[in-house]
Parts: C-alpha cells; sequence; structure tokens
C-alpha cells in the first residue's frame, strides 16, 4: 500500500501578516533603533539563560516590550501558525467564533487565530505587564475589526478568579506555563479547561526542558476526558523516552528581526511543542504523525512516527525504490492515515502504556 501523504501539512513557509509587519514596524518607529536594539540584546541573552519558575517576567517596560516585538514575536507567531493550522486540519468543520489569551503578551496567539480562523469575532486578553498590553493595543490598532476590539485585561495567572468562568471556543496558553511552578502549571491549565468551550491550544517552545510542560499538562486533561486533537494519534499518555516531540515551522525573517537577531539569515525554524484538547474528538482517526524529518542514506530512508499503537521508526530499503522515496519524502509534522504496509517495515517500536 502506498504511504498517504496527508493534507494535514501547516504552511511550509510562512511570514507574517501583512497588517501586523506594518503595526510592528510603525511601532518601532516611534523609538530609537538603539533602544529597541539594545533592548532585544538583552531579551537574547535572558531567553538563552536557565529560567527558574515564578522568576520575574523576561520583559516589562515600553522599550523592552518593543525589543520582544522585533526579536521573538515573529518567531512565536511561527510556531502558533504552525500549531493551529496543523490543529485546524484534523477537525476541518470546527469554526470558533470567541477566543481567550492567556498570558498574551502583545497578543501574537489573537493575530495566529483569526489568520486560521476568520470566524473569530469575540477575542479576549489576559496579560499582566501594562506595557504588553498599550503594545498589544496599539498594534491590533492596524488589525481586523476583531482584534482592534479585543477585550484587554491585566490579570496575573497567579491569581485567576475561579468562579464565574466565562467560557470561550478556543482558549489558547502559549509559552507561558513554562514561566509557572509545576503547581502553579497545573493550577492554571485547570482554570483554562473551565473556562474552554470548544478547543485548549498548550504551546510551548521545542526544547526538550520544555516538552515536559506540554506532556504534564495534556496528561492532566486527559484526566479530565479531554480529547486529544493534535499532535498524537490517541488519547494515551506520551510513550516517548529520552526523547522530546517537537516541530518546525519555517519563518521568512522580517527585516527588524534580522536587524535585531544580528543574523543575515532571510528565515529560520522556528520549533514548537503543542498539545491540542477539545470537549470533542477529532474528526476521522489518524494512525500516526510523523515527528522527526526523515533521514537517508545510501541503504534506507527511515521516519520516526507517533502512532495509535506507540512510537514506530518506519525503514524503506534502497532496493525497493519505491519504498525508499516515499519514505524518504514524508514531511515532519505530517500525519499517516493509515499503516504502512510491506515493503516499509517498522524496525523499532515504543508500545504505548494502552496498546
Amino acid at each position: 500500500m502506498p504511504v498517504d501523504v496527508p493534507r494535514e501539512i501547516p504552511p511550509r513557509h510562512i511570514s507574517l501578516p501583512d497588517d501586523l509587519h506594518a503595526s510592528i514596524e510603525r511601532a518601532l518607529a516611534g523609538t530609537s533603533a538603539k533602544q529597541w536594539l539594545d533592548a532585544a540584546q538583552t531579551l537574547s541573552e535572558r531567553y538563552r539563560a536557565p529560567r527558574q519558575a515564578d522568576a520575574p517576567p523576561l520583559a516589562s517596560g515600553q522599550v523592552q516590550a518593543l525589543g520582544y516585538a522585533a526579536l521573538i514575536m515573529p518567531a512565536t507567531y511561527a510556531q502558533l501558525r504552525g500549531a493551529l493550522a496543523a490543529t485546524a486540519a484534523r477537525i476541518p468543520h470546527w469554526q470558533p467564533t470567541s477566543m481567550l489569551d492567556l498570558g498574551s503578551g502583545p497578543g501574537t496567539a489573537l493575530w495566529a487565530a483569526t489568520a486560521q480562523w476568520p470566524t473569530l469575532r469575540s477575542l479576549a486578553a489576559w496579560e499582566r505587564e501594562p506595557a504588553f498590553i498599550a503594545l498589544g493595543r496599539e498594534l491590533a490598532q492596524g488589525g481586523t475589526p476583531a482584534l482592534r476590539s479585543t477585550h484587554w485585561e491585566r490579570i496575573d495567572l497567579a491569581q485567576l478568579p475561579r468562579t464565574s468562568a466565562q467560557r470561550y471556543d478556543l482558549v489558547v496558553l502559549g509559552h507561558v506555563l513554562n514561566e509557572l511552578s509545576p503547581e502553579l502549571q497545573r493550577t492554571v491549565v485547570q482554570a483554562a479547561w473551565e473556562r474552554t468551550d470548544g478547543l485548549l491550544l498548550i504551546i510551548e517552545p521545542g526544547t526538550s526542558a520544555a516538552f515536559p510542560v506540554v506532556r504534564a499538562a495534556r496528561d492532566q486533561l486527559l484526566a479530565q476526558a479531554a480529547h486529544t486533537i493534535a499532535p498524537c494519534a490517541h488519547d494515551h499518555p506520551c510513550p516517548l523516552t529520552n526523547d522530546w516531540c517537537h516541530f518546525p515551522q519555517r519563518l521568512i525573517r522580517p527585516a527588524f528581526q534580522r536587524q535585531a537577531r544580528g543574523a543575515p539569515s532571510q528565515w529560520e525554524d522556528s520549533k514548537f511543542a503543542y498539545a491540542a484538547m477539545a470537549r470533542f474528538p477529532p474528526a476521522e482517526p489518524i494512525w500516526a504523525r510523523i515527528i522527526r524529518e526523515a533521514t537517508s542514506n545510501k541503504a534506507y530512508a527511515e521516519a520516526k512516527t507517533s502512532t495509535r499503537a506507540g512510537i514506530t521508526t518506519y525503514r524503506g530499503l534502497k532496493r525497493h525504490k519505491g519504498a525508499f522515496h516515499q519514505v524518504r519524502k514524508l514531511v515532519w509534522g505530517a500525519t499517516l492515515a493509515e499503516e504502512p504496509a510491506e515493503p516499509i517495515t517498522p524496525i523499532e517500536h515504543e508500545r504505548t502504556a494502552e496498546a
């Protein structure tokens, strides 16, 4: 049986939306380039340093918020856009109209979600840093009517109200949980789930340090009968050992980000780990998702997958030309509708807890 290369592949290359790109450029133009470039450099050093839970915010104040918009916001947008596209492909008929962005920063997730689902009309953003709220409002003025009418609130996620929770079709926790203690992570995930009427998206940087945070949140939600929309093909605990699950989204860098990063490259692969959990199941089951870039040598091509039965690496031998080329062309992050048949064969296998 040939490998089914699916439709569920996020855009291979993305750029910032024109209106967001222009809004960031206008905001940066109001401050000297030296100020926001210095702030971006300081932020870059802080992001690379070890990060402890409940530490002070990485960015605060107007100039640091601008440095964040120039340096960090484009890559974060790419990660969110990639995760949202992969999620939407699993639930093609779901059309949310309301959204809550928890720990919104300057509203990156609002821009990504409205690009994915133009049906979103009612947006709420909760953020603790006044400078990010001010910048988020400023950027949104160059966006769609939904973005311009976003309801912003200054709220510390460590003090989320637990009563009279309004519910939203879509709730996003983007780059939030890894800045909290494990206990507070569980509290925030629970509060987010109580406000979720449809789907909760949790996304963190695609690092070995951040992945356990996503996995723990997914386990917590599975215990409350949540359904996994993406990336997993099952609702069992993650069977990965000594590894982490993450995905790339290629970003065409805007000029101001290249300037802030001091990097001439026109693009970057921004990697992320995520869990899209819903109160409803996906439209159709899948067999697997490709969780590593396919590799090949003179003898074979192989690709690592997360399947309904566990973690499996599939190999196509060079002497089986069709199988070799099919495996080599599998795209990191894509899904398989069915298990490949011989001559594509499994060579490694880690079973799920329930398989």
